[in-house]
């Protein structure tokens, strides 16, 4: 089955961020980095989630295992639900992707399972703001 790893990077809370998504089918990894803009670490965590999410459609994944080391997330889906309102409407278009899917599986790990996506997203971050700073 597919394997979907992603995780954002935030500079300041909020502040600069940037995301980084690893997509596994058959052996082969795909890569993305995205920046997100100015925003808080869970809503660029809710971000990659569902940009890694669209992807995974992009690359016609029809079942994933979605690895993901935000506490926030993994319980939001577990419960099939959220509380803060600020992210309802992440939550919401999550059950609209999910339709797009066979199946999908959500599993929360500790982050040092999830170096590869924490990696990208650092790295592009480092680039969004070297480049930034250049302006």
């Amino acid at each position: 089955m597919p394997q979907i790893y992603f995780d954002a990077a935030t500079k300041g809370n909020p502040g600069e961020s940037t995301c980084g998504i690893v997509i596994i089918v058959d052996n082969e990894r795909h890569y993305f980095t995205e920046s997100l803009g100015l925003m808080d670490n869970h809503r660029a965590e809710w971000e990659a989630f569902i940009l890694s999410l669209k992807h995974a459609i992009e690359l016609n994944v029809n079942n994933a295992l979605v690895y993901t080391d935000s506490k926030l997330i993994g319980d939001s889906i577990e419960k099939n639900f959220v509380k803060n309102e600020m992210f309802k409407s992440y939550f919401n278009e999550y059950k609209q992707l999910q339709q797009k899917f066979d199946l999908v599986f959500v599993k929360w790990i500790p982050r040092a399972q999830n170096k590869e996506a924490n990696q990208l997203a650092q790295t592009a971050l480092r680039k969004h703001l070297k480049k930034r700073n250049k302006k």
